[in-house]
């Protein structure tokens, strides 16, 4: 099949599934950026400081993979009761569809609560929220309309369609917010993006462009073992007509500095529209942490591959490829943190669930 032919081919795919761009992407290994999966996770890392970035390329076989990339930067701040007095990030998020691309620069402020040395909880709750600007373009020279085909195929021939010459750019405010909350060893979260729902229309007609709600759900438990930390997450997200369940465990060694992930994704409702996932992290970098009594890996570095089980399969499409990385910083040299010395609170933090 020649490009021009692919390309007819893409635009058609991407026309008729107009209707799921207002959709945003999922990530497998949503742990290599927590922050973007939900807003209540900023401040939330092994130390002071955690830097994250994530990216993905989603359909291999198409003639323009989708190509998806986010990046955060989140931090804490304690007193000198080792107390919480404000979670903060900055977290963008890009995506390239075909024709539509697709930037978000946005900020987190929150705070933690049930952290401190005098009266230490068996609970941690965290809360946040999140404000930010999107940035949308679209490329029409990659776009083929229905005068540019006749009987022989893609003609050559410039488009006398105007659609999108004079309104090829988008931007609007969006705002999220959300939660974390752990007791002993349970961690359930949740997040609503997109809360003032934006006019994301390049033609002006919001009933056209709407970006619905995306409500986030979570729940993860950790099983300490003699060898291995089992770390099992159930996840679900519902926006507009789409609804996704995914569910798998991390397997974390003890001796070896490695860990292997296993999900499974499904369209809720559609049993033909599934996604098996298998993910690896190499750690490295083993040091005295803020938030723990013992020393951890400070480095982290993953790559993982989705394969899609039905149609399209991934004999079609080639699957999706995810490749994260993520380090964690102390940017205080008296590590003011619950546990950092006295050893006094019980409760998980939210990063030993990822």
């Amino acid at each position: 099949m020649t490009q021009k032919i692919k390309k007819i081919c893409l635009a058609f795919c991407l026309l008729a599934s107009q209707s799921m761009m207002s959709q945003d992407v999922l990530y497998s290994q949503f742990n290599y950026n927590p922050v973007n999966l939900n807003p209540g996770f900023a401040g939330t890392g092994k130390n002071n400081l955690r830097l994250s970035a994530l990216s993905k390329v989603q359909w291999l076989n198409l003639y323009k993979p989708f190509k998806y990339f986010s990046g955060a930067v989140d931090f804490s701040a304690y007193d000198y009761d080792e107390r919480n007095i404000f979670n903060g990030a900055l977290n963008i998020t890009n995506s390239n569809k075909g024709y539509l691309s697709n930037t978000n620069i946005s900020g987190v402020v929150g705070r933690s609560f049930g952290t401190n040395t005098v009266d230490c909880s068996n609970w941690f709750l965290s809360i946040a929220l999140q404000a930010g600007y999107n940035f949308a373009k679209v490329d029409p020279n990659k776009f083929v309309f229905i005068d540019q085909i006749d009987q022989t195929g893609y003609t050559g021939n410039a488009s006398e369609v105007d659609l999108f010459y004079t309104n090829n750019t988008k931007n609007y405010f969006d705002f999220s917010s959300g939660f974390v909350f752990t007791f002993k060893d349970f961690m359930i979260g949740g997040s609503v993006h997109h809360l003032n729902e934006p006019n994301t229309s390049f033609n002006g007609k919001p009933e056209d462009g709407k970006m619905p709600k995306k409500i986030t759900g979570h729940l993860s438990y950790l099983y300490e073992g003699e060898a291995v930390k089992l770390k099992p997450t159930i996840l679900t997200q519902f926006q507009g007509n789409s609804k996704i369940l995914i569910a798998g465990t991390l397997i974390d060694y003890y001796d070896f500095p490695i860990e292997f992930g296993c999900w499974y994704r499904n369209a809720i409702g559609l049993s033909n529209n599934s996604t098996f996932s298998i993910g690896f992290t190499w750690k490295w970098g083993q040091s005295s942490t803020v938030t723990s009594r013992t020393k951890e890996f400070s480095n982290k570095l993953g790559l993982s591959y989705d394969a899609d089980i039905y149609g399209p399969s991934a004999a079609t499409t080639h699957g999706g490829i995810e490749f994260g990385i993520q380090k964690d910083v102390i940017i205080n040299d008296n590590r003011y943190c619950p546990t950092s010395t006295s050893g006094q609170c019980d409760y998980r933090f939210p990063w030993e669930f990822f």
